[in-house]
């Protein structure tokens, strides 16, 4: 038989803090890894929505500034299918300190901060608000996708030793 289980009650501000830290710790374990790889073969060119690790990075980076613009009211340009033509080392530089922006902007907000809505213009999808709390949950989600298709990436390059950076595991083990 099983047991329902009483957990403790966790607000959406502690959450979207919980993501925008996890957020932080995987991209770095991510690029910390990368660092220990020859730059050409972060720059080999397979199938893949982003067809290099250099381009997914800088995809990662891109979004997360993006949506970082918008929680501030910046109201940013939607750009996609730019051609980015920096070195893995600047997109790797970018997506850290990317992360590092958004894990400190989420640490200074309060809860009703996080919870305020934001306008945000998609071209595809029109206009709509969404709370804060709930644009870090969906830049932690993308993200994780994203670094999922980095680690597929690598693996078609010979890359066999990738990090753990699931949720899951940064909650359990390393928090």
């Amino acid at each position: 038989m099983i047991h329902a289980t009483t957990a403790p009650q966790t607000s959406f501000s502690a959450i979207a803090r919980a993501n925008a830290a996890w957020n932080l710790w995987a991209n770095n374990t991510l690029l910390a890894w990368l660092e220990t790889k020859t730059p050409e073969l972060l720059d080999t060119e397979v199938a893949s929505s982003f067809s290099s690790i250099r381009k997914t990075l800088r995809h990662l980076w891109t979004v997360q500034d993006w949506w970082l613009a918008n929680m501030a009211g910046e109201k940013p340009e939607f750009t996609y299918g730019e051609v980015y033509t920096g070195t893995v080392q600047e997109a790797m530089e970018g997506l850290a300190a990317s992360s590092r922006r958004l894990n400190s902007y989420f640490e200074s907000l309060s809860a009703a901060e996080m919870a305020d809505t934001c306008s945000v213009n998609i071209p595809f999808t029109g206009d709509f608000d969404i709370p804060r709390f709930e644009m870090m949950q969906h830049v932690a989600n993308h993200s994780a996708y994203h670094r999922g298709q980095v680690v597929t990436i690598g693996r078609s390059v010979g890359f066999t030793d990738a990090p753990m950076t699931d949720y899951m595991y940064w909650n359990l083990i390393v928090r």
